[in-house]
Formats: C-alpha cells, structure tokens, sequence
C-alpha cells in the first residue's frame, strides 16, 4: 500500500486524513498486541505495556511510516512552501523585495550563461573547430591596460610563421573600422579584414 502511487499523492496533498487513517490503524495493532497478551495471563496494565515496547511507541512507528511512503521530503518542502508563503502574505513590501531581487539574479544568471555558452563552452561552427588556435606575440617591457603585454602579430612576422609552419595552415585577420558615407550621412563602421587563406583554414 505505502508503494502505492495513488496513496502517495493522498498522502501529499490530504495529510491530515492519511494520518488519521495511519494512527487508527496503529492503535488497533496495538490493541490487538494488548489483547494477546492478556490471553497470555498478563494484566491489562501490564500487557499494555509490553504491547507498546514490542511495538516500539506510536510516535515512531508513525514516522517509519512516513519514511516508508517516499514522499517525506515532498511534506516537507511543501509544508515549507506554505510557512513561506503564509510569512510573504503578512509582509507585502518584505514580497516586493525579494521577488525583484530573484526576478534580477535569475536575469543576471540567465545573460552570464549566455554570454559564457556562446564564448566558452559551445564549440564554434566550424570543422574541428578544437583545433583553431590564435598567436599573439609577447612583448617584454610594453603593455596595454587592456591586453597586457600580449600583442597581435606583425603582417612580417606572420609571413615568416607562415613560411616556417610545416604543421598549421595559417590566416591573418585584425580587426578594423571605417566609414560608409554611400547612400545617406557617413557612418562609422566595425569591420573584420583578412587574409585570402581564412576561409580555408576554417575548413569554409
């Protein structure tokens, strides 16, 4: 019965009446123990009592039973969502709080991972993509707040890496803007140049 998942969810959500239903049934156990004994030739007092040792006491035998359903921790953590809830109930502004300050870590969680699946966990989409690396130089004595003292590649310096390199295929790419003034205002633009080898490094 305690297996039972009808009796679970009963137990879960119509507690009161389970536990009634569980306490008439440990009483009448214990009842019949008591009798037993008494048509064993022991008192009334004193078959009571060896009934409820044998037994083990009502109060434990009760949470056995609880633990032996399965669903312990779901009363649990749902009696603590009522308490939670009946206390929010009674402090509106205390509410408030606490549903902006969640609502703002959820959001906070939500665009970390974003920005830390697209950067660092998710592979880029290219074949074998485990195996793009990026060279920079290290320049001793020179540093930049941003990147420290490690710098990109001078286009000579590239060129005898790629003369040299008898184990990667190699591209040169920076990072550049300009303007567009051709239809309309001018506009400054980001943009991306490269070397004509990229796209077959990447396997594109």
């Amino acid at each position: 019965m305690l297996s039972d998942p009808l009796y679970r969810l009963r137990a879960l959500f119509r507690r009161e009446g389970v536990d009634a239903e569980m306490d008439a049934e440990l009483r009448a156990h214990l009842e019949r123990q008591t009798e037993k004994n008494i048509r064993a030739g022991l008192k009334p007092e004193e078959a009571a009592r060896r009934a409820r040792l044998e037994f083990g006491g009502l109060d434990r035998a009760k949470e056995e039973c609880r633990d032996a359903r399965g669903t312990r921790w779901l009363e649990d953590l749902w009696q603590d969502f009522r308490y939670a809830l009946r206390t929010l109930r009674q402090k509106p502004g205390f509410t408030a709080v606490a549903l902006v300050t969640l609502a703002l870590g959820m959001g906070a969680t939500t665009v970390m991972f974003t920005v830390i699946n697209g950067v660092l966990l998710k592979p880029l989409p290219y074949p074998q993509p485990d195996r793009l690396v990026t060279l920079n130089e290290q320049t001793k004595g020179i540093t930049d707040y941003r990147w420290g003292d490690l710098w990109a590649y001078s286009y000579p310096n590239y060129l005898d890496c790629k003369r040299q390199s008898r184990t990667l295929d190699m591209a040169a790419w920076r990072y550049s803007g300009g303007l567009v003034s051709e239809p309309g205002e001018a506009e400054h633009v980001d943009g991306v140049e490269i070397s004509s080898e990229l796209f077959s490094a990447l396997g594109v």
